[in-house]
Protein backbone atom coordinates (compact mmCIF):
# COMPACT_ATOMS: atom_id res chain seq x y z
CA UNK A 1 0.00 0.00 0.00
CA UNK A 2 2.94 2.33 0.70
CA UNK A 3 4.23 1.82 -2.83
CA UNK A 4 0.88 2.96 -4.28
CA UNK A 5 0.88 6.08 -2.07
CA UNK A 6 4.46 6.96 -3.12
CA UNK A 7 3.58 6.37 -6.76
CA UNK A 8 0.46 8.56 -6.59
CA UNK A 9 2.40 11.25 -4.71
CA UNK A 10 5.12 11.21 -7.38
CA UNK A 11 2.54 11.47 -10.18
CA UNK A 12 0.81 14.37 -8.42
CA UNK A 13 4.10 16.24 -7.88
CA UNK A 14 5.12 15.70 -11.48
CA UNK A 15 1.76 17.01 -12.71
CA UNK A 16 2.00 20.13 -10.52
CA UNK A 17 5.57 20.85 -11.64
CA UNK A 18 4.67 20.36 -15.30
CA UNK A 19 1.64 22.67 -15.12
CA UNK A 20 3.48 25.44 -13.31
CA UNK A 21 6.70 25.36 -15.34
CA UNK A 22 5.30 25.38 -18.87
CA UNK A 23 5.30 28.69 -20.67
CA UNK A 24 3.70 29.80 -23.90
CA UNK A 25 5.98 28.96 -26.84
CA UNK A 26 4.77 32.14 -28.55
CA UNK A 27 6.60 34.25 -25.96
CA UNK A 28 9.85 33.84 -27.92
CA UNK A 29 8.19 34.97 -31.14
CA UNK A 30 7.33 38.26 -29.45
CA UNK A 31 10.93 38.99 -28.44
CA UNK A 32 13.36 41.04 -30.47
CA UNK A 33 16.83 42.49 -30.18
CA UNK A 34 16.85 46.28 -30.22
CA UNK A 35 19.40 48.95 -30.99
CA UNK A 36 19.81 52.70 -30.99
CA UNK A 37 20.26 53.99 -34.53
CA UNK A 38 21.33 57.28 -36.03
CA UNK A 39 21.20 57.96 -39.75
CA UNK A 40 24.33 59.63 -41.04
CA UNK A 41 24.46 62.34 -43.73
CA UNK A 42 25.82 59.83 -46.27
CA UNK A 43 22.76 57.59 -45.82
CA UNK A 44 24.54 55.00 -43.68
CA UNK A 45 23.30 54.12 -40.23
CA UNK A 46 25.23 53.86 -36.98
CA UNK A 47 23.88 51.21 -34.58
CA UNK A 48 24.50 50.58 -30.90
CA UNK A 49 23.08 47.38 -29.38
CA UNK A 50 21.06 47.90 -26.18
CA UNK A 51 20.09 45.63 -23.30
CA UNK A 52 16.69 45.05 -21.73
CA UNK A 53 15.93 45.91 -18.10
CA UNK A 54 17.35 42.55 -16.97
CA UNK A 55 20.57 42.98 -18.95
CA UNK A 56 19.59 40.52 -21.69
CA UNK A 57 19.53 41.02 -25.45
CA UNK A 58 15.84 40.43 -26.19
CA UNK A 59 12.98 42.79 -25.41
CA UNK A 60 9.66 40.97 -24.92
CA UNK A 61 6.00 41.69 -24.29
CA UNK A 62 5.16 45.03 -22.69
CA UNK A 63 8.83 46.00 -22.50
CA UNK A 64 9.11 45.56 -26.27
CA UNK A 65 5.99 47.69 -26.81
CA UNK A 66 7.45 50.41 -24.56
CA UNK A 67 10.78 50.46 -26.38
CA UNK A 68 9.07 50.64 -29.79
CA UNK A 69 7.01 53.69 -28.75
CA UNK A 70 8.30 56.77 -30.64
CA UNK A 71 8.27 58.78 -27.38
CA UNK A 72 10.55 56.27 -25.61
CA UNK A 73 13.97 57.47 -24.46
CA UNK A 74 16.52 54.74 -23.70
CA UNK A 75 18.94 55.39 -20.83
CA UNK A 76 22.52 54.40 -21.59
CA UNK A 77 24.59 54.06 -18.41
CA UNK A 78 27.90 52.91 -19.95
CA UNK A 79 29.61 54.07 -23.12
CA UNK A 80 28.48 51.89 -26.04
CA UNK A 81 30.54 51.06 -29.13
CA UNK A 82 28.74 50.95 -32.47
CA UNK A 83 28.39 47.66 -34.29
CA UNK A 84 31.11 48.78 -36.72
CA UNK A 85 33.43 49.23 -33.72
CA UNK A 86 34.45 52.82 -34.44
CA UNK A 87 31.94 55.24 -32.90
CA UNK A 88 31.22 55.63 -29.20
CA UNK A 89 27.88 56.58 -27.65
CA UNK A 90 28.35 58.20 -24.23
CA UNK A 91 25.96 57.66 -21.31
CA UNK A 92 22.71 59.61 -21.64
CA UNK A 93 19.14 59.48 -22.90
CA UNK A 94 18.56 58.49 -26.53
CA UNK A 95 15.42 58.48 -28.65
CA UNK A 96 13.57 60.34 -31.38
CA UNK A 97 13.46 63.51 -29.28
CA UNK A 98 17.21 63.99 -29.76
CA UNK A 99 17.79 62.57 -33.25
CA UNK A 100 18.15 58.86 -32.53
CA UNK A 101 15.76 56.00 -33.23
CA UNK A 102 15.18 52.75 -31.38
CA UNK A 103 14.86 49.85 -33.83
CA UNK A 104 13.59 46.44 -32.75
CA UNK A 105 13.53 43.69 -35.28
CA UNK A 106 13.77 39.97 -35.68
CA UNK A 107 17.36 39.08 -36.57
CA UNK A 108 16.48 35.48 -37.44
CA UNK A 109 17.35 34.26 -33.93
CA UNK A 110 13.86 32.85 -33.37
CA UNK A 111 11.79 30.55 -35.52
CA UNK A 112 8.45 32.31 -36.11
CA UNK A 113 6.94 29.33 -37.95
CA UNK A 114 5.92 27.58 -34.71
Amino acid sequence: MKKVNYFLSAIFCLAVVTMTSCSDDNDLADCHECHIAQEMSDGSEMMWEISNSSGGEDFCGSELATVEDPAYMHTVTDTLTCTMGTHLLPPGEYGEANGYEIHCEDHGDHDDDD
